[in-house]
């Protein structure tokens, strides 16, 4: 019999965070690929709007709405009222937890927090695939009503989201163990479709049309870097920039027709926005006294993206309601 750190319970996830699949939710991305593709994928499927953008230093939202109304996707959010989905290693030490962590952190779905995988023991072995892939496994098993559907020209766009290309190259071991836990490559799984379209493409084919992605970004920006985000300091009174919207557009109308996901303007607010700032930090001698000094003070997200780095958003100057 398989263990806890072998096979995900997707029961379990349905039965605690059954919002998931709840229709017509406002979302809050990060402003990557990543949180854009999970945007558009939830949209299509589950009527959701995005109603703002989130990097760590900026929170932007829609100026009627508080963050508890909303769902943050692709970054953990340290608040037990605040829903979020997340993939980064956010805890140190599994034995040596901070007293509230497992209260404050209850409202997030996060796959190293399933598997307790930490950074003191397991950062070699933590996710390695981005926050979409891991949104296809958990909805394609937790919600058979609904009929997911993969496009082969959506492959290279999943790819590219969060460098996983890179993580498939260099770490295939600790790729296909998340695979087996996410139960992908079994045939009689839901998410065994979508697994079989990835694993035969050709590597020589993937970069090839990563090479066309790169491309397609640069045209965005005229040849220049940052095509492929979303800059929320182009926000000015309230709204982005014209230029801004027409780069913010231009991304999300090729990712919605590389994946087939429709984007809709309309579920994407680009005006009438706050602008909330914080403080984010970065402190690279971490150890777990270190953490746990950090945790006291109410960080609202945090990644440990190196086995001595961590990355993380104080409240101040600006509070979260």
């Amino acid at each position: 019999m398989r263990n806890d750190n072998e096979i995900i319970k997707y029961d379990l996830i349905k039965n605690k965070y059954s919002w998931l699949i709840s229709k017509k939710q406002k979302a809050i991305i990060s402003p990557d690929v990543d949180g854009i593709l999970c945007g558009l994928f939830m949209s299509k499927y589950y009527d959701w709007e995005i109603v703002g953008f989130y990097d760590g230093k900026k929170l932007a939202i829609q100026k009627d709405l508080k963050p508890s109304e909303c769902i943050f996707l692709d970054i953990e959010i340290y608040r037990k009222d605040i829903k979020s989905c997340g993939h980064h290693i956010i805890l140190y030490h599994k034995d040596k937890k901070p007293k509230c962590f497992d209260e404050k952190i209850s409202s997030c779905i996060n796959p190293n927090i399933f598997r307790q995988y930490d950074a003191y023991k397991n950062f070699p072995q933590k996710y390695p695939l981005a926050m979409i892939h891991f949104l296809l496994c958990i909805i394609s098993s937790i919600d058979l009503n609904t009929k997911i559907e993969i496009s082969e020209t959506s492959i290279t766009s999943l790819l590219y989201a969060d460098g996983v290309f890179k993580n498939l190259l260099n770490y295939p071991e600790n790729c296909i163990d998340w695979l087996n836990y996410l139960n992908a490559k079994e045939k009689s799984s839901p998410i065994y479709s979508i697994y079989i379209l990835f694993a035969k493409k050709r590597i020589a084919n993937i970069i090839h049309d990563l090479e066309k992605i790169f491309l397609e970004f640069k045209k965005i920006t005229g040849g220049r870097r940052g095509g492929d985000k979303i800059n929320i300091s182009d926000i000015l009174n309230g709204s982005f920039a014209d230029d801004s919207k027409r780069k913010i557009k231009e991304l999300l109308s090729f990712l919605s027709n590389s994946t087939k996901w429709e984007y809709n303007p309309q579920k994407w607010i680009l005006d009438n926005l706050k602008v909330l700032n914080f403080s984010k930090k970065i402190n690279d001698k971490l150890n777990n006294k270190n953490f746990l000094k950090i945790i006291k003070q109410n960080p609202l997200s945090w990644a440990i993206t190196a086995t001595k780095q961590i990355e993380y958003t104080l409240e101040k100057p600006d509070t979260i309601e």
